[in-house]
């Protein structure tokens, strides 16, 4: 799960609030073309609409703050994420009008859960891009990383799927995520070495290579300083 600057795991009936302009995206191991029905479930709308709610209904004014919290990124946990689970699952067969009360149950959700069961990921000095095209070039580049993970990735290369000068494109990705691109592949790189440690019987060398490197002091470095453990310490913890 990538949100603004931060790189985290999730897990299979995560509950989100993403606010405007935060880039997002979420990165599972599927086979290339395979498709999961329902593997998304996404509820989108405008603060500025919940703005000129507020104005109307004053009793919704907790909904403006949560506007502003979003822009953080919310996740729920315990039963306020499954309450706001159920409600996603199925408010896309209602009537219009039926989706409208399904909303309003949702930020109230938000709104109403106990402090054990949110947190804000991302750090309060995080400030989301106003621009219009941010979220959509930060994940053709996610894309391309992942499916590119064991190459030698340049940004020269990602700067042409985006179409941009190479210095622009890494002037444009440090402002709007926060974080350096080379920090991104580095990131993305160590997250799939997690995956595959875990979940597969492959070496640590065979991994090492799949996640693009081929020297193993650099890759051991790299995964000691992101997870804070060596390969064969983190396979051995998450496995026992």
């Amino acid at each position: 799960m990538m949100v603004g600057d931060m790189l985290l795991p999730y897990a299979p009936g995560q509950v989100s609030m993403i606010g405007r302009n935060v880039p997002h995206n979420w990165i599972s191991d599927i086979d290339a073309g395979e498709r999961l029905d329902r593997r998304d479930v996404f509820c989108q709308f405008r603060d500025e609409q919940i703005e000129s709610l507020s104005i109307q209904f004053p009793e919704t004014l907790p909904f403006r703050r949560l506007m502003s919290r979003s822009n953080r990124v919310i996740v729920l946990q315990g039963e306020s994420r499954r309450r706001v689970a159920n409600i996603l699952e199925v408010m896309g067969e209602h009537s219009e009008t039926d989706r409208f009360v399904d909303l309003m149950s949702i930020l109230s959700t938000f709104v109403q859960a106990p402090d054990d069961e949110w947190n804000m990921v991302l750090d309060g000095n995080y400030a989301p891009s106003t621009r219009f095209d941010a979220t959509g070039r930060i994940n053709a580049v996610i894309s391309y990383v992942n499916e590119h993970l064991s190459d030698d990735i340049t940004v020269q290369d990602v700067a042409k799927v985006v179409v941009m000068h190479p210095n622009a494109f890494s002037r444009f990705f440090h402002a709007t995520s926060g974080m350096r691109f080379s920090d991104l592949v580095t990131r993305l790189r160590i997250s799939k070495a997690c995956r595959l440690l875990v979940s597969t019987g492959l070496s640590i060398a065979q991994i090492r290579k799949e996640v693009g490197y081929s020297n193993a002091a650099n890759f051991n470095r790299s995964f000691l300083k992101e997870v804070g453990s060596t390969p064969s310490e983190y396979r051995r913890q998450h496995r026992d």
